[in-house]
């Protein structure tokens, strides 16, 4: 029998501004020699931040070689090859920089190194041995993903996204400087608070919530609604981005205990079949995943209410749970985020597939409610 902690976070974490100026000296803690692993187009937005981070390697002593064959959306494939390639290296320590796809891979590549195993036989779940060191570097938040003990990658035979998760996983740093999120573009910055806020609100409903997972995904709601209005306004305002950075990674705490996120499993799918990408579908997914729990765990729902700072005096509890979905879509619209699938290139006639695909995800057993294919699907038609 596994048991899980109420509470387990091996991985260090730094997070402040100009932090990137001291990554040689706490890469050094780890090892000498490393391997850089970002994708291509993480490499051409995020040059002139790349050349900073080499330099106080070099300065540190710490002898490193970038990989840069690695897609906007890798595949399976694509990591087997970034992994025969580093173990030509003798690298002892892995670096991933950029967003979620880049450290998604890095995490895979860090596991596979030191394992006999082709990436696509880790959706098994077979023994693994530790991976290599890991140092996350997130050039923007990525929705608990930086700290979270879990990845997902493209199979190329499956053709869909594939979840596997392990506590080896857990990095054994992070790294995150909240002033490299200022270049990233207004979708961009919204879609991953949004993203972030969807895990949020679900890990308070889990079934594995405990008292300082509750504390922290609450915690995170709170600033995702307090500063995410500023840096739609702001767009430099580098105090709330360093808010919206620990949002994320407190959401990425308490999602590696909760285990729970019907929002990211359907979103998921929905980037498996279409171009839509996971932060736009979760937008769009969140409020419908919220109205249908809510019945099932109405108190939690009147929490994330008043931390959204909802009145909820002189009204029933249900009247005062709604309240937190109706923030949310208030929240998404003052952001213009996407309120119907149908607002996509995508045909109605997928909803069926995406259902089928996104029902084999983890991440779903710890809903309050349980959830069938069917009704899967008729969450997608209601959000279409």
């Amino acid at each position: 029998m596994d048991f899980i902690p109420e509470f387990h976070l091996p991985t260090q974490i730094y997070l402040r501004e100009d932090i990137l100026g001291d990554i040689g000296g706490i890469v050094r803690q780890y090892g000498t020699r490393a391997v850089f692993i970002t994708t291509t187009r993480d490499l051409e937005m995020f040059e002139d931040i790349i050349l900073k981070i080499s330099k106080s390697l070099a300065k540190a002593g710490v002898g490193w070689i970038i990989y840069d064959e690695i897609s906007d959306t890798p595949d399976t494939e694509q990591i087997d090859s970034a992994v025969y390639f580093l173990k030509k290296t003798n690298c002892d320590t892995v670096l991933a920089f950029g967003g979620l796809d880049a450290i998604n891979a890095a995490k895979a590549i860090s596991l596979l190194a030191n394992n006999y195993l082709f990436s696509e036989e880790l959706f098994a779940n077979p023994a693994v041995e530790n991976p290599i060191n890991l140092i996350v570097i997130p050039a923007y938040p990525v929705f608990g993903f930086e700290v979270a003990p879990m990845l997902f990658l493209t199979d190329i035979h499956e053709r869909h996204k594939q979840f596997y998760r392990n506590r080896v996983l857990y990095p054994r740093a992070a790294i995150i400087d909240p002033k490299i999120s200022a270049v990233i573009d207004e979708e961009k910055s919204v879609g991953g608070a949004v993203a972030a806020l969807a895990i949020a609100t679900e890990s308070v409903i889990s079934k594995k919530n405990n008292g300082l997972l509750n504390t922290l995904a609450l915690r995170s709601i709170d600033l995702i609604f307090k500063n995410l209005p500023v840096i739609f306004q702001e767009p430099a305002n580098l105090a709330a981005r360093n808010q919206l950075s620990l949002a994320s990674v407190m959401t990425g705490i308490a999602f590696s205990i909760a285990e729970l996120s019907v929002t990211l499993a359907i979103s998921t799918a929905i980037s498996s079949a279409s171009a839509v990408s996971i932060e736009n579908a979760m937008g769009v997914i969140l409020p419908h995943i919220m109205e249908y729990n809510l019945t099932s765990s109405p108190g939690k729902y009147v929490q994330m209410s008043k931390v959204m700072d909802e009145d909820v005096k002189d009204i029933t509890v249900i009247e005062a749970a709604i309240k937190a979905v109706e923030g949310v879509r208030k929240l998404e619209l003052e952001m213009d985020v996407p309120q119907r699938l149908s607002q996509f290139e995508l045909p109605k006639t997928e909803l069926s597939r995406i259902a089928e695909i996104a029902i084999r995800y983890p991440f779903i057993e710890n809903a309050p409610r349980p959830l069938s294919k069917n009704e899967i699907e008729t969450i997608l038609i209601a959000a279409y």
